[in-house]
């Protein structure tokens, strides 16, 4: 029996003649053309398979590198960006940005690109400042930065040109509106959530203040409902942590306190809509929490929380028997 290959395709030449002996043989011959034609229709969609695996991981790989870099936050982190011009509004390219922790005095530093554009990807919630230098240009300080968790902040800067060497301060507001994504969100710091009036001291309570929330008054599960969506459709996260009851989709919160204290929260975000990538999972209103972390100082404080009998009202059952307060 003899094997050649044609156009790709393995054909049988059998040297069989035509007696029974033959017929016999040509059906094994036909069966062994069919097999071998099918396994190399096998052979042949494996690599066709392998070829889109390969292409899907390239794809997956390229987009996650453009979602860094669009994004450049996370549920913990921030980001920090800007353009660097000089005093005709001309980008100043190869600046050297130097953002500073000013709690932790952790610096880092980025030069600006061809544009004149500088980013900070991944930047941990706190206070900032940031220092521009250039060449030939007085340098620029920013103080009194503060960087959100889950969202970006821009600082463009423009630099004058040097005579001599010196520094210049800056002081400007924050744009009170970003433009960086669609998110709708709410920030808290640590003192707001400690002054807020939280009865119970649930730390979900603070996302009732928030617009487009309201406390759930209908029977279920959840704590306050957004924009119309289901109470058991929020997502609250811990330090980026998923803390949801996995079997309700609730959170495991509530008066008894079952998650952290306010003492212990350096700031929330409650974001209501139009989520960036960093967000997902649930539909409804995205409740992200970042603990306290430590500075260069030794501090610390102490809550005292009493809620004695002269602080609360008689109870309906009481009163309508005359009973006293107990």
């Amino acid at each position: 029996m003899a094997f050649h290959t044609v156009y790709g395709e393995t054909e049988i030449k059998s040297p069989c003649n035509g007696n029974i002996t033959a017929l016999y043989c040509g059906r094994k011959c036909l069966n062994l053309r069919h097999s071998l034609h099918l396994g190399l229709l096998y052979k042949k969609g494996l690599e066709m398979a392998s070829n889109t695996l390969w292409k899907t991981i390239l794809l997956g790989l390229c987009l996650t590198a453009l979602t860094t870099q669009s994004f450049a936050q996370s549920l913990t982190t921030g980001g920090v960006s800007g353009i660097v011009t000089d005093p005709s509004g001309a980008v100043v390219p190869a600046a050297t940005v130097k953002l500073t922790n000013t709690n932790t005095n952790i610096s880092q530093t980025a030069p600006t690109n061809n544009d004149g554009a500088y980013r900070f990807a991944f930047v941990a919630p706190g206070a900032y400042k940031i220092a521009v230098s250039a060449k030939g240009f007085q340098t620029q300080e920013r103080p009194a930065l503060i960087v959100i968790a889950g969202q970006p902040l821009t600082v463009s800067v423009q630099l004058n040109v040097a005579t001599t060497s010196q520094t210049v301060d800056v002081v400007e507001g924050i744009a009170l509106v970003q433009t960086e994504n669609a998110d709708t969100s709410t920030a808290y710091s640590s003192t707001m959530i400690q002054e807020m009036p939280n009865a119970g001291m649930d730390i979900t309570a603070i996302a009732q203040t928030a617009p487009g929330v309201v406390m759930n008054t209908q029977s279920g599960y959840g704590n306050f409902v957004a924009d119309g969506m289901p109470a058991i459709s929020n997502l609250f996260t811990i330090n980026g942590q998923n803390y949801n009851d996995p079997f309700l989709g609730i959170n495991n919160s509530g008066a008894s306190n079952l998650s952290l204290g306010a003492n212990d929260i350096s700031e929330a975000t409650v974001l209501t809509n139009a989520y960036s990538a960093q967000y997902g999972q649930y539909a409804g209103t995205q409740i992200s929490y970042v603990t306290k972390s430590g500075s260069n100082q030794f501090h610390g404080n102490a809550i005292y929380n009493w809620n004695g009998r002269v602080m609360n009202a008689d109870q309906f059952f009481n009163n309508s028997v005359g009973s006293p307060r107990p």
